[in-house]
């Protein structure tokens, strides 16, 4: 225990559990507030989330690991506050999560990388500067044996970290119930521990992408960098550099190619959920380029979903009952896929059934939807108020884990769309999928002409 290594665990430990002492003395003082507000219960329980996330914000703001992946996730939750003023203060509470995750040194990145790759790091060449940072490692452009290669390479001791991070998290989530009553955090942080174990694997990511590469190649709308498999490990991962323009860059463009990117950024993500089963859950605008072909970029495939296929049947089923407003169906399927309970009622499921269309009604509906930035609010909103079990009715910690991640990946496609302010005919995609029907665009056609060509 004298060791600093074993200090840190510590410190990191007493830190994290400050959050939840104090959050407890805090959740009395407003738990009476609530009981004289009345009305402004909901203003109540946004006070607590935002006391909460000052006080996370400040023990975590200079930390990686699974506690900033923590962070990552309730920022979805910060969009189901009750008002614009909340969501506004969450946003600037979490600023530093995002913007000042601190850089380790490029000379302890090249020692990591020498370890990992042993008589092969001589093949590998890394910039000065990294171009890309997150919670478990930081990304370089560089050389391998001639090629133009990305180099992510994890932190060093960043595993420990984690570890030592999932078991403080797990002591906040058994404390959850009284001291975090403005979220449900124990199905937070179990997501947490599938994501960040997902994302330390690095000779699993190579297998996500080289199995993503090897369905798209030749693919007429994306693209997916080869993976260096012989030169890559657990620690680092060696894939081709892909030039282009950044998503955020994109939201200049005109409304035509808005609206073409938007669509192809839907047809992959979702196309992923919906289609095949077989999806990269993590839609983010740091993982999306557009190539000078006009093709888009994806990259980061830590978390890649394959959903077995009787789960991945039930949720076209579901999709279908709720697009044909099936109410006694759609309470079946949510009773054998664990989201309602046996006993629950025709009403419960009637109610789940406007949550679930809140969620996803931009494209349940066959007609043109523009994803504006208040629907793509809305959507996470009622996400989240399903996760936080609202009115009583939904049981989402009996979900799997697929399940989880694919109402994720939809929503979190749906603020990607939000950000071009893209228009498309949703609905009628998703029908394509559904139903067997002919492709209802021009995009489609190519794709099916090129998937015929495949086969």
């Amino acid at each position: 225990m004298g060791s600093r290594a074993a200090w840190t665990r510590v410190e990191r430990a007493s830190r994290l559990g400050a959050v939840a002492a104090g959050q407890a003395v805090r959740t009395g003082t407003n738990h009476a507030r609530a009981k004289l507000a009345g009305n402004a219960a909901a203003l109540d329980r946004d006070a607590e989330f935002l006391d909460f996330i000052e006080r996370f914000v400040r023990t975590v703001g200079n930390l990686k690991g699974a506690s900033l992946k923590l962070g990552q996730l309730l920022a979805l939750h910060g969009s189901g506050l009750s008002s614009p003023e909340a969501r506004a203060e969450f946003d600037r509470l979490m600023a530093p999560v995002f913007d000042s995750v601190p850089p380790v040194s490029t000379a302890a990145m090249r020692s990591a990388l020498r370890r990992e790759l042993g008589p092969h790091a001589a093949e590998v060449e890394i910039d000065d500067e990294p171009i890309a940072a997150a919670s478990i490692g930081q990304v370089y452009r560089g050389t391998y044996r001639g090629n133009d290669v990305a180099v992510k390479i994890q932190y060093p001791g960043i595993s420990a970290r984690v570890t030592a991070d999932l078991k403080n998290l797990a002591l906040l989530g058994r404390s959850s119930r009284r001291a975090f009553p403005g979220v449900d955090l124990p199905p937070i942080l179990d997501e947490v521990s599938r994501q960040i174990s997902q994302e330390l694997d690095y000779v699993r990511e190579a297998e996500n992408q080289l199995r993503a590469q090897s369905l798209a190649a030749g693919h007429p709308v994306w693209r997916i960098p080869t993976v260096f498999s012989q030169v890559s490990g657990r620690r680092v991962l060696i894939s081709e550099y892909l030039p282009g323009t950044p998503f955020e860059d994109l939201r200049t463009l005109d409304v035509a190619e808005r609206d073409r990117i938007g669509e192809a950024v839907y047809r992959f993500y979702s196309g992923g959920v919906n289609r095949t089963g077989e999806f990269c859950a993590d839609p983010h605008p740091g993982n999306i380029l557009l190539l000078e072909d006009g093709r888009l970029g994806f990259l980061d495939f830590g978390l890649y979903t394959r959903m077995p296929a009787d789960a991945f049947r039930a949720q076209k089923d579901l999709l279908i009952a709720t697009m044909e407003q099936r109410t006694d169906e759609i309470q079946r399927l949510l009773v054998a896929m664990g989201f309602l309970a046996p006993d629950a009622g025709p009403r419960r499921a009637e109610r789940l059934l406007d949550l679930m269309t809140d969620v996803a009604g931009w494209y349940l509906t066959e007609d043109p939807v523009t994803v504006t930035d208040d629907l793509a609010q809305r959507a996470t909103a009622r996400l989240v108020a399903m996760q936080r079990g609202a009115f009583d009715i939904a049981r989402y910690g009996t979900l799997t884990p697929e399940h989880v991640f694919a109402r994720r990946t939809e929503v979190a496609m749906c603020s990607l769309l939000s950000r071009l302010e893209a228009t498309g005919s949703w609905g009628a995609i998703v029908r394509e999928w559904c139903y067997d029907l002919p492709p209802t665009t021009p995009m489609g056609a190519e794709i099916a002409r090129w998937e015929a060509a495949r086969a």
